[in-house]
């Protein structure tokens, strides 16, 4: 779980960071039901937010910021997420129900909590609060419309405290992958700097 824990952390950084306009990063880190990493690729002419397509090299997450400029960061950080649990539990080739969407959801949500970007009862309530979308934004996002409970979600009391120093470093490393850029000599100081960081 930690390539997705390190994918969310270079997410969080670049959404605090930069305006919703100008967000033009690509993330990494997603990796499916059989560890196989799962491919991000910004997109700002894609109509969804973020959505996955399925092509010859395998399955791709198309990601685009800009789809819904009137939401929050936090919930551009879930909707990501969810998408990422969706590969990570092995339930993106089907059209998604309502109870394999909440499983997502659920699963993204503890990937957040993980990463330290929610801490707290009152960070999962106000992300709930913000997570009440109309018909046409729905159509940007991962389906089926649905409701979001994720006080219930079951995995939401378990999770362990993630560790501050490993975040911090994790973060600084993605901070110089974000000002160096997505070339393979930028990508493998990075993994060279992720990697040195104290578990």
């Amino acid at each position: 779980m930690k390539p997705l824990i390190t994918l969310l952390s270079v997410l969080w950084l670049a959404v605090m960071s930069v305006p919703a306009s100008a967000q033009d990063l690509t993330f990494r880190g997603c990796t499916d039901a059989s560890g196989r990493a799962v491919p991000s690729q910004l997109d700002v002419e894609s109509p969804s937010l973020v959505t996955t397509q399925m092509g010859k090299s395998g399955a791709r997450i198309i990601y685009n910021p800009r789809a819904l400029p009137d939401v929050t960061d936090a919930v551009r950080a879930f909707v990501y997420a969810h998408e990422c649990a969706r590969h990570s539990l092995g339930i993106t080739r089907d059209v998604p129900t309502v109870e394999a969407a909440q499983r997502a959801d659920c699963e993204g949500l503890a990937t957040l909590q993980r990463s330290g970007m929610l801490v707290g009862d009152g960070d999962v309530t106000a992300l709930q609060s913000m997570l009440a979308f109309s018909p046409e934004q729905w159509a940007r996002l991962p389906g089926p419309p649905r409701g979001f409970d994720l006080n219930s979600c079951p995995t939401r009391r378990a999770v362990p405290k993630s560790n501050p120093a490993w975040n911090q470093c994790v973060h600084r490393c993605g901070d110089r992958l974000f000002h160096c850029g997505q070339s393979a000599s930028c990508l493998s100081t990075y993994n060279n700097c992720q990697a040195a960081c104290p578990r």
